[in-house]
């Protein structure tokens, strides 16, 4: 019996160990398969085929942002809306429901308030079972509002920020000093983090603004020598501080979430309190599970853009230590300052606290590379890893922060940038990780912009979402559209949170729902959409340059000269409302930059060169192929370019040389580097960087050019499949390859002006076509120099084929051309008619300019007449309605002869002419914010937002000419 009892003492011991280890090994073999799933069923590879191309297919559509007014939703009009979005092409969602510009009372306020409630999740899970029937993708953002956090948080959950205390010694005598305390406004205890004490420089204290001068030679940690808060220390002589330095919390609170009180702002540098988050929001509570992987896709992170004077974690020391090489806490005073981690348009124009030497800009960049990777460390990979275990992805916009934002991309299963980000070099930064990371979807939040509610057209639509085609995006989501709410307090338009009466310094475009009077047109749009994106998700996304991205962040970037669209506007300001005045900072680094980047670049654009930024990170782990061609994660390059970058990592910089040393093609030009950012060794490393750089110029396959008149001495040596025959400056393009070296190529022609270019292919190339992702139309090419004539603001799609695989029922026949210099015939007198309103045998004007019409949103109807003679049968003829504010329906002897939405606004209408009398009418639908002004003039309160704002008004109306055209003669 005794042995009985030892030998299962023995098995109590053992098979605990056994079944740990067992449950351990199916929970990795669980996760794994469950990444594996998830990546298969939201990433998967697939080639471009030619007969996917016509038919927009609804999982290639855009998705939208899709705000709820908290919880005050039905399941009734929730199940109504998620079937109206697959009607009209929306592959689907993201779910966020929030608080603004809602008309409160009692009832409502209990309504709207109840996000996370057992309610709020059965509505959420009416809106899975509907998108699960009509295959519809559903994204969630990560709780209510934005910053992400909440009530649900406990006060130690939000951000840590590192403050200090300080008290001035006079030394020469053992003392003891007792620390101040912090100022702490939370009810979560400070906690000492470490005590510096530093000689004053004479009189810097003196220096009225300026940071207090500290002598770097005398800085020493003494918090090994505090009790009690109390500092014992044999002081020597002169003047000195002793700073303590405390983890507080930093205070933010959440913006608008949809719950009965606010709670911290989540603290992303701690893994523990992120997993409390996700577990809460998405945990078993919440009866989301069975739709895991299907209809629900991913948890959506917003850009990360906090408020903390300085940001922090608890093992934020022994990290730095590990990934920097040296201890950073006898040099923390030099990181404290009054906001230095505000999101950009809050934070205050305020100096360092301290002040060691020149060099001080080393220690903060070392400081924020760390915060980096705790980021990534604490957030993104935790983030990553939660989420694809359970079958979903984490889609964010990995900018806000100081960080490198190009491998932050490439931490998310989805990376996102948006519209608003500013100049297009900061949506090529987030796109550029996508590719070198190898993330399939990269995503956009798209058609947004500030100073411009209900300004949005479809021609404004079409360009922001050709623009992010054009820098990388496949993957564009609206923002957005709201649920359909119409309290008695709003106009028939309904509740849009970003435009409102009762909050009224809040403006930002773009309500595309069907407040929207121009929603009649969004599955013309979504079409355009979906064809364009199967293009653009099929294959890898191809890049011939590299081009080192020296920032850590886009914040202060200029607009490129060549850039349109930016912020929102058209070149044009009389078809827009008044541009607001930028309050955005240049960076004089960045301009500094851009002066010498964007010439070069622009010329790699207008050539058909594809480019991308790459980060350090990145450079530092490429290698070299038997070809010279530069590989990056299995991604291959043709050339690695710097530009005027006099900083740059020292790993880095001894990349380069070993890889030029190998052959490599590396091009410098401008100032090139003489430093490197981190502190440690900085004067040794600086010069090591220096050599480096200069050793790798000197190396076979190296140029330097100095400035942009030499730029085609670097050009000569590309290899290219499809060569431009021209400086095409109008264009920007990206490109994408097949498994058999098939290739698409989109071509935007950013210009008002209609264009041609030539091209040049392979002998590779078995075949190429011309895709109209707006018509659906395919028209082959025969030989291998081939040309395409552009309208105004359009794009096309080149698909170059390593085999014969189109069948010719596909097939277009070439489409007629109008001849744009010449017409034949003017239409010149109208009647005009919008609502109450009607103008008589009138010439064509702009609505602003006619105090009848100047406020009026109604649809113009114009009509006329012109006598038209037999001509030649055998030629088509065009109706060129010349300046359109916005969109046009034609009708041509009572029968309709098409629609425009966008340019050009041009119609063949051979058909439906006759001889003798032609009778046309136009249906014009300008934008509402004019009549919207109108309304607030009168002193409708529901438009209360918009009063005052006469000078916004916006061109509306046919502006013409309007001519008849035959077609462009070979």
């Amino acid at each position: 019996m005794k042995y009985y009892h030892k030998k299962n003492a023995n098995l109590r011991t053992v098979f605990p160990l056994f079944l740990f280890v067992f449950l351990a090994a199916t929970i990795t073999i669980s996760a794994q398969s469950g990444k594996e799933a998830a990546t298969a069923k939201w990433l998967p590879y697939f080639d471009f085929k030619v007969s996917k191309f016509q038919l927009p297919v609804q999982e290639y559509g855009p998705l939208a942002r899709w705000w709820w007014p908290g919880n005050d939703v039905t399941k009734e009009e929730l199940q109504r809306e998620i079937n109206l979005f697959a009607d009209n092409g929306f592959a689907g969602v993201e779910v966020q429901p929030l608080v603004i510009g809602i008309p409160m009372n009692s009832k409502v306020r209990a309504k709207v308030l109840s996000w996370d409630t057992p309610e709020y999740y059965e509505n959420l899970k009416t809106v899975m079972e509907v998108s699960r029937k009509r295959n519809m993708i559903v994204d969630v953002t990560n709780g209510s509002g934005w910053p992400p956090g909440g009530s649900f948080l406990d006060p130690e959950d939000g951000f840590l920020s590192l403050e200090f205390s300080e008290v001035k010694v006079e030394g020469g005598k053992k003392m003891a000093i007792t620390l101040p305390a912090v100022e702490n406004k939370s009810t979560v205890p400070a906690q000492l983090q470490a005590v510096v004490v530093a000689k004053l420089v004479a009189n810097s204290e003196s220096e009225k603004g300026k940071p207090v001068r500290l002598d770097p030679n005398s800085a020493q940690v003494v918090t090994a020598l505090v009790k009690n808060s109390i500092l014992n220390w044999n002081f020597p002589k002169g003047q000195w501080k002793v700073i303590a330095l405390w983890s507080i919390p930093s205070g933010e609170q959440t913006n608008i979430a949809a719950s009965p009180n606010q709670g911290p702002v989540l603290d992303h540098f701690s893994t523990q309190k992120v997993l409390k988050s996700y577990e809460h929001l998405f945990g078993l509570r919440t009866g989301l599970q069975p739709y895991f992987g299907n209809p629900m896709r991913a948890v959506f992170n917003d850009s990360y853009e906090f408020k903390a004077n300085r940001h922090y974690s608890l093992d934020f020391i022994s990290f730095f230590k590990k990934n920097r090489g040296y201890d950073i806490t006898p040099w923390l005073p030099a990181n404290m300052q009054k906001g230095y981690n505000f999101v950009s348009y809050l934070r205050p124009d305020a100096k360092p606290d301290f002040y060691f030497s020149d060099e001080d800009w080393r220690l903060r960049y070392d400081y924020d590379l760390t915060l980096s990777e705790l980021l990534g460390e604490h957030f993104f990979k935790t983030s990553k890893n939660w989420m694809e275990k359970q079958g979903l992805m984490h889609r964010t916009q990995a900018y806000g922060l100081n960080m490198d934002m190009i491998a932050m991309a490439g931490s998310a299963s989805i990376p996102e940038t948006e519209s608003m980000l500013g100049a297009e070099a900061n949506l090529k930064v987030m796109t550029s990780g996508s590719l070198l990371y190898n993330r399939p979807l990269m995503t956009a939040e798209s058609t947004v912009a500030i100073n411009q509610a209900y300004t949005t057209t479809p021609q404004k639509v079409r360009l922001a979402i050709d623009k992010l085609f054009a820098a990388g995006v496949n993957q564009v989501i609206y923002h957005g559209i709201p649920y359909r709410y119409t309290p008695d307090k709003l106009g028939p338009e309904g509740w849009y949170p970003f435009s409102t009466p009762f909050l009224t310094m809040i403006n930002f475009s773009t309500n595309l729902g069907e407040g929207n009077v121009f929603w009649k047109y969004q599955k013309d749009i979504n079409d355009y959409v979906s064809r364009t994106q199967y293009a653009l998700r099929s294959g890898k996304p191809l890049a011939d340059v590299l081009i080192y991205y020296p920032f850590m962040n886009v914040d202060g970037m200029p607009e490129n000269p060549e850039e349109i669209f930016t912020k929102g506007y058209l070149e044009d300001k009389n078809k827009n409302a008044k541009e607001a005045p930028s309050t955005e900072k240049l960076d004089s680094e960045k301009i500094a930059w851009a002066a010498k980047a964007y010439p070069l670049i622009n010329e790699l654009e207008a050539k058909g060169i594809s480019w991308i930024f790459v980060n350090d990170a990145s450079v530092q782990e490429a290698s070299l192929e038997k070809d010279q061609q530069i590989d990056i994660r299995g991604n291959h390059f043709q050339t690695l370019i710097l530009i005027n970058t006099p900083v740059i990592q020292l790993k880095t910089a001894q990349q380069i040389k070993l890889l030029a040393n190998k052959g490599m093609h590396f091009w410098a030009t401008g100032v090139l580097p003489t430093k490197q950012p981190s502190f440690l060794n900085w004067k040794k490393n600086d010069k090591k960087t220096a050599q480096s750089i200069t050793s790798a110029l000197k190396s076979k396959n190296s140029i330097y050019t100095q400035n942009e008149k030499e730029l085609d001495k670097g050009l000569q040596h590309f290899k290219k499949s499809v060569t431009f025959n021209g400086s095409y400056h109008f264009i920007r393009q990206v490109q994408r390859e097949m498994t058999d070296g098939s290739r698409i190529h989109f071509i935007w022609n950013k210009s008002d002006q209609w264009q041609t270019i030539a091209l040049t292919l392979d002998k590779k190339y078995k075949s190429s076509f011309w895709m109209n992702a707006e018509l659906g139309t395919i028209t082959k090419n025969s030989g291998s120099t081939i040309t395409y004539r552009f309208a105004p603001y359009n794009s096309i799609i080149l698909f170059a084929s390593a085999a014969n695989d189109a069948d010719e029922n596909q097939l277009s026949t070439s489409p007629s051309i109008a001849d744009m210099e010449k017409e034949i015939l003017s239409i010149n007198q109208w009647d005009i008619k919008a609502d109450s309103i009607t103008i008589k045998g009138t010439s064509l004007f702009d609505w602003k300019t006619n105090e009848k019409l100047k406020l009026s949103s109604a649809i113009g109807i114009y009509t006329s007449k012109f006598q038209w003679e037999s001509r030649d049968s055998s030629k088509h003829y065009f109706l060129d309605l010349g300046t359109v504010c916005f969109t046009a329906e034609v009708f041509i002897n009572g029968k309709p002869a098409g629609k425009r939405i966008f340019a050009p606004y041009l119609l063949d209408v051979t058909s439906f002419l006759k001889s003798g009398t032609n009778l046309i009418e136009i249906h014009v639908t300008p934008g509402q914010l004019n009549g919207f002004i109108g309304n607030a003039k009168k002193g409708d309160k529901r438009y209360a937002q918009f009063k005052g704002q006469e000078d916004q008004v916006m061109s509306a109306g046919l502006i013409g000419p309007v001519s008849i055209r035959t077609e462009k003669e070979d």
